[in-house]
C-alpha cells in the first residue's frame, strides 16, 4: 500500500502532502496572498485642479453643461428620453441558464430570488433604477447608493443619487477611497459635502471583507460606468461626439434664429400701386378734404383689395382694375400695378441645416432617425426607403441587440448583492422586453431577454 508523507515548506507557512506512487499532490494550510489590482499612472489632465475632489469637467460643470444644452434640442432630449427607456426595458427579472440548444441559443428558465425581491422592496427599486439609467444615458455613469444591515452581514437596499451632484475622490494608494455628493455643484463648499465611502465596480470583490468589518459605515456608493478609453474618473458618453463636434449648437441655433427673423422681419407679399388720380376721379373732392378723412378712404381701399388678394377662399380669384388711354400717345392713362414681391428669405432656410443636425445627433446615439419620426419631415436626410415599418422595427431589435452591454454594467449593483449576501451563484439578471414583430408571425408581439 503507498504510504502519505507530508513535508512543510521552507518558510514553514504550508504543508505539502503526497502519496507514494500515487498522482495527487495536495496542499495544506495558507492560501497565497491575493494579487491585486495596481493603479499605474493617472491622467494629470483630469486631475488638474483638484481638491477634495476631482472637478468633472475644466471648471467642474460638465453635467449641468450637457443638461442646459440638451434642454434646448427637441431631438437630443428625445433621444437620451428613448436611450433611457431602451435600456431600462420592461420586465426585470432573475434567472438560469438550464441548457443549450444545439444552435447555441440559451435555454433560460425563470426563478425567483427572494433575497434581491426583499433588497428591492425597500425603496421604489422602479424609480432608482430609472434615474439610474437616465444618467447612464446622459453621462455614461450613474451612482447607486448601496445601504447596509445594522451589522453589516447583509446588502439592505438600494437607492440613488444623481450623477450631477456627486464627484469622485482622487485615487489613493491605487483606489478611489470616496464619492463626495452635493447638489450645489459645481459651487459646493467643503462643509457642504457629504462623504460616502466608494466601491470599486470592478473589482468590489477584493473590498467585500473590509466593509464588512468596517462598523463606521452603512452607505456606500458604488459608481457604474462604460469604461472610457482616456479618462481615469469620469467617462465621457458616445454621443458626445455631437456636442463636440458642433452640431448641437448648429441645431439649437437654428430655431434662436428663426425666431427673430420672424419677429424682426417685414414680410410682404404684393404691391400695389395706385395713381392718385383714381382717388380723385373717385372723389371729385378728395384733394379739399381733411387729412383725416383722405386717411378713411385710402385704408378702406387697402382693407378691400387685402380681402380680396389674401386667403384660402380667393386662390385664382381674379381682380379687375380700369384706366384711360391718352388720345394722343394711345398709352394707359391711370392704371393700376400688382407687383408679386420676391421674399428674399423663404419660410424653410436653414431647414435642411437642422435635419442634418438632427439625424448626427441621432447618428450618434446610434438611433435610427427613421425611428423617431425625421422620415416624415421632407427635405433631405428624411432616410427615403429607411422609412418602412420594417427596416424601423429592425431598427429597435437591432438596438435591444447591442443593450446587452450596458445592461450589464448597471446590473453591478445585483452581482455585488449577490457577493455580499451569499445567494445562489448561478442566478443572472436581465430585461425581458415585448418586442414588435410581423403580423406573418401570427402575434404582435414577442419576448426576448437580455
Amino acid at each position: 500500500m503507498s504510504k502519505s508523507i507530508i513535508k512543510r515548506s521552507s518558510t514553514g507557512s504550508a504543508m505539502y502532502a503526497y502519496r507514494s506512487g500515487g498522482p495527487v499532490l495536495l496542499s495544506i494550510g495558507e492560501q497565497s496572498p491575493k494579487a491585486l489590482h495596481q493603479q499605474g499612472a493617472l491622467s494629470t489632465e483630469e486631475e488638474t485642479g483638484k481638491k477634495l475632489y476631482v472637478p468633472w469637467g475644466t471648471n467642474n460643470d460638465f453635467p449641468k453643461i450637457v443638461a442646459k444644452l440638451m434642454r434646448k434640442s427637441t431631438v437630443g432630449r428625445a433621444g437620451l428620453q428613448l436611450l433611457t427607456k431602451y435600456i431600462y426595458g420592461q420586465r426585470l427579472m432573475t434567472y438560469k441558464v438550464v441548457d443549450m440548444e444545439n444552435n447555441g441559443q440559451e435555454v433560460v428558465q425563470l426563478v425567483k430570488c427572494p433575497e434581491w425581491d426583499e433588497i428591492t422592496r425597500r425603496s421604489n427599486f422602479d424609480m432608482v433604477r430609472l434615474g439610474l439609467m437616465q444618467d447612464y444615458a446622459y453621462f455614461g455613469i450613474n451612482f447607486p447608493e448601496i445601504r447596509m444591515n445594522g451589522n453589516k452581514t447583509a446588502v439592505w437596499g438600494i437607492d440613488y443619487h444623481k450623477a450631477s451632484h456627486c464627484r469622485l475622490a482622487p485615487y489613493t494608494n491605487g483606489k478611489i477611497p470616496n464619492v463626495f455628493v452635493s447638489g450645489n455643484f459645481p459651487d459646493a463648499k467643503n462643509e457642504e459635502l457629504a462623504t460616502y465611502p466608494h466601491i470599486d465596480s470592478i473589482r468590489f470583490y477584493d473590498q467585500i471583507e473590509a466593509i464588512k468589518k468596517n462598523t463606521s459605515n452603512f452607505k456606500y456608493i458604488m459608481p457604474q460606468y462604460w469604461p472610457d478609453v482616456l479618462n481615469d474618473y469620469y467617462p465621457v458618453a458616445y454621443w458626445d461626439s455631437s456636442r463636440e463636434s458642433g452640431w448641437l449648437d448648429i441645431v439649437t441655433s437654428i430655431p434662436t434664429y428663426k425666431k427673430a427673423l420672424f419677429k424682426n422681419q417685414m414680410s410682404l407679399k404684393y404691391d400695389v400701386q395706385i395713381p392718385i388720380e383714381y382717388l380723385e376721379e373717385l372723389y371729385p373732392n378728395f384733394k379739399t378734404l381733411e387729412q383725416e378723412k383722405q386717411d378713411e378712404i385710402v385704408d378702406d381701399l387697402i382693407d378691400e383689395i387685402t380681402d380680396n388678394l389674401t386667403g384660402a377662399t380667393n386662390a385664382q380669384k381674379a381682380i379687375v382694375s380700369f384706366f384711360r388711354t391718352d388720345k394722343q400717345t394711345g398709352k394707359p392713362v391711370g392704371g393700376w400695378v400688382i407687383k408679386t414681391i420676391d421674399d428674399k428669405m423663404r419660410s424653410d432656410a436653414y431647414l435642411p441645416d437642422a435635419a442634418a443636425g438632427n439625424a448626427e445627433i441621432l447618428f450618434s446615439m446610434l438611433i435610427n432617425p427613421a425611428t423617431v419620426g425625421q422620415g416624415n419631415t421632407g427635405g433631405d436626410y428624411t432616410g427615403g426607403a429607411n422609412n418602412g415599418g420594417s427596416n424601423i422595427r429592425e431598427s429597435g431589435l437591432f438596438m435591444r441587440s447591442l443593450l446587452k452591454a450596458d445592461r450589464d454594467i448597471n446590473m453591478g449593483i445585483f452581482k455585488f448583492a449577490q457577493a455580499y449576501n451569499g445567494f445562489d451563484p448561478e442566478i443572472q439578471i436581465g430585461v425581458q422586453d415585448q418586442v414588435l414583430t410581423t403580423l406573418d408571425t401570427g402575434a404582435g408581439t414577442k419576448k426576448v431577454v437580455s
